[in-house]
């Protein structure tokens, strides 16, 4: 099978995939701390992604890096000496100037750290042409990809499905270590399975997401605490509950501080102890 300009040939070895705790190439968000799953505590990937500083850390990183200059540089010392000079070549400029048909340097390398910071991985294939030179580079996503290990160590990726870069396949491929640049970030069980640093971050922020829903809510209430309803009448706890309801939703929310009135004998207190906006008269 010829792929991207190079040939994929099925591999009769025995691969397995690379797998360290569970995790599929190092998607799986570990415990934040030791025991946190007995506990019920769950730090889920998309949510961590949405916290504001988690974001701006991610998307500050990513533009200031990918705004950089690429330079090709030529070893032109003698005798061992190691003196790099900037230069170009008609089979490497094209491909640093445009690495693909639908991203821009700068986009193509915004993606390659953006992929590193949030998954702990990035994975770019390369398209050969007849010359078997790298002609356009694709930096891939994370979750289509899985490294494997053959019998005698060799390295394979398998790859899923991708239409965006002519991957439109029905069926999965695997393709040689060579063919693939694997930069993967803080490699703490596998070598080849890198950790997102999400791992360490993601419990501070669901706390500031939980923090935020809170006080979004409690300020959507007016900033004001919830009250108590105390009457000596006798109520079962349907009633009790109906009453709780109306309350809630005549007097609670975007309706504080409408008036109400019982004749019913009701007393309503604040806490704390606060004057309510609400008055209520009684037999």
């Amino acid at each position: 099978m010829r792929l991207l300009g190079f040939n994929i040939t099925r591999a009769a070895k025995s691969l397995s995939p690379v797998s360290p705790r569970g995790g599929r190439s190092g998607w799986r968000i570990l415990e934040s701390f030791a025991g946190a799953w007995q506990r019920n505590v769950e730090v889920n990937r998309d949510s961590v992604l949405s916290n504001f500083a988690d974001f701006a850390c991610r998307t500050l990183i990513a533009s200031d890096i990918s705004k950089l200059r690429v330079k090709l540089v030529k070893n032109t010392g003698d005798d061992g000496d190691d003196i790099w000079q900037e230069t170009k070549n008609p089979a490497y400029s094209p491909v640093i100037r445009k690495p693909n048909h639908f991203q821009n340097r700068i986009q193509f390398f915004e993606s390659w750290v953006l992929s590193k910071l949030q998954s702990g991985n990035t994975y770019v294939l390369k398209q050969r042409d007849g010359r078997g030179v790298v002609v356009r580079l694709y930096v891939l996503d994370p979750s289509l990809v899985t490294p494997m290990i053959a019998d005698d160590g060799s390295v394979f990726y398998e790859l899923q499905s991708d239409k965006l870069l002519g991957l439109g396949l029905p069926e999965t491929i695997r393709v040689p270590a060579r063919e693939i640049i694997h930069d993967r970030f803080n490699c703490f069980y596998h070598p080849l399975v890198g950790i997102s640093p999400i791992m360490a971050g993601g419990l501070a922020a669901t706390q500031a997401i939980a923090i935020q829903d809170a006080s979004a809510t409690f300020f959507q209430n007016g900033a004001q605490p919830s009250g108590v309803l105390s009457s000596q009448l006798e109520m079962d706890d349907a009633d009790a509950e109906k009453l709780q309801a109306y309350f809630n939703e005549q007097f609670g929310g975007k309706n504080r501080g409408k008036i109400a009135s019982s004749a019913a004998g009701w007393r309503i207190m604040a806490l704390p102890q606060r004057p309510w906006t609400a008055s209520l008269s009684s037999n």
